[in-house]
């Protein structure tokens, strides 16, 4: 008999930015180490004699809790990758919940029925998954291993082998790094159990702090997506009028025309560099990027970043974050920059969580700025 522990991936980009990321190669988040090094002390005394994952980096991180102590080789199967999410790859829950809502309900109250263009489908998620793992039991018999995987090809799994197709919320569902543990004899597969995270205090829970899985209907989690400002200038100066005033006081030195002249240069090619952040019909937040200010650092530049007054300090910030993000990795930025005053505290302390470092100081109107980093890159991971 071979023991078998199924392993969630600690919280990663998608999880924290609310984008879809199936093969999508994001990194882990910050919470994410921290529940990387909960699994770490729950592994602590339990004999593992192989370890497996996906070749995508959150995997392959979060196997390190126990490969690391453990001295153990890391063996990448790329079978036991998260489900291909074809045209919603990097997309924004917001968005799919905007042009796709019945494919939407379906992803998550009827996976075999699920299907978008260029996706995979639950029959061949469920099985590649099924193949890989069943190899690596066989490979290891009378011993224990350790697999770390994604959660919907977990949740593909557990319907394929054990719950059926005909009522999938019986699946339940996996926080990040939850565990799952299985017995594989001749041919046959047993669940001990599954989905178990009690190694995570709930400060570090990632399904703790959302509530997009639970079934009371008093809380729903508010995704956003991203609209082009294109010619919207009256509004676009508006939101940049009441930043200047909220930070200076009055409008002594403040141009309108000039700050629009410069965002347009910023989205003539790439309108995706200013948008509106939304929720669904009503406009959250935007956020202006520069590709050219930085680029001699390699580094994508955001000069405005703005959130409406009455989605300040609700968790939205975050995910206008993830947009940057999405923009500026796939061209090959390495880091993300911008500029904060000294004195916004509140500023300072929510791009910290994010992950932006102090790197130096930039010529502001009337003051000296601090400008801050955020690595990006993924390639110091692969």
């Amino acid at each position: 008999m071979t023991r078998i522990y199924i392993i969630r991936h600690a919280e990663a980009e998608g999880n924290l930015y609310r984008r879809l990321h199936g093969q999508y190669n994001s990194l882990v988040t910050e919470n994410g180490w921290r529940q990387i090094a909960a699994l770490e002390k729950r592994f602590s005394q339990e004999r593992i004699d192989a370890c497996y994952a996906s070749d995508l980096i959150r995997t392959r991180i979060t196997a390190g809790a126990i490969t690391r102590p453990k001295n153990l080789p890391l063996h990448q199967d790329s079978r036991f990758r998260e489900v291909k999410m074809g045209v919603w790859e990097d997309v924004p829950f917001g968005e799919v919940g905007e042009k796709w809502p019945e494919q939407l309900n379906q992803f998550d109250t009827a996976p075999t029925a699920w299907s978008v263009e260029g996706a995979e489908r639950y029959p061949d998620y469920a099985d590649r998954f099924i193949a890989a793992m069943t190899e690596s039991a066989e490979a290891n018999p009378g011993k224990t291993i350790a697999i770390v995987s994604h959660g919907s090809v977990i949740r593909g799994m557990q319907m394929r082998l054990f719950i059926g197709t005909e009522h999938p919320e019986l699946t339940g569902h996996c926080d990040n790094t939850g565990v799952t543990l299985l017995e594989y004899d001749n041919g046959v597969y047993r669940m001990i159990y599954k989905n178990d995270n009690s190694h995570l205090e709930e400060s570090i829970s990632t399904l703790a702090q959302q509530n997009w899985w639970k079934q009371d209907g008093k809380k729903r989690d508010h995704n956003l997506w991203y609209q082009p400002v294109g010619d919207d200038w009256r509004r676009y100066i508006a939101f940049r009028q009441e930043a200047w005033e909220l930070i200076y006081g009055n409008l002594d030195g403040f141009s309108g025309e000039a700050f629009w002249h410069d965002a347009s240069r910023c989205a003539e090619n790439r309108p995706e560099c200013l948008v509106f952040a939304m929720l669904g019909n009503q406009i959250a937040g935007l956020l202006q990027l520069d590709l050219q200010r930085k680029a001699d650092r390699n580094a994508g530049y955001i000069p405005f970043f703005y959130l409406c007054p009455d989605f300040r300090c609700r968790g939205f910030g975050v995910q206008m974050v993830g947009h940057a993000i999405s923009v500026c990795r796939p061209i090959g930025r390495k880091s993300i920059q911008l500029s904060v005053s000294p004195d916004n505290d509140r500023a300072r302390r929510f791009y910290a969580r994010c992950g932006f470092q102090e790197i130096g100081q930039s010529d502001g109107f009337c003051e000296s700025l601090l400008l801050l980093e955020k690595q990006i890159a993924i390639e110091p991971y692969l």
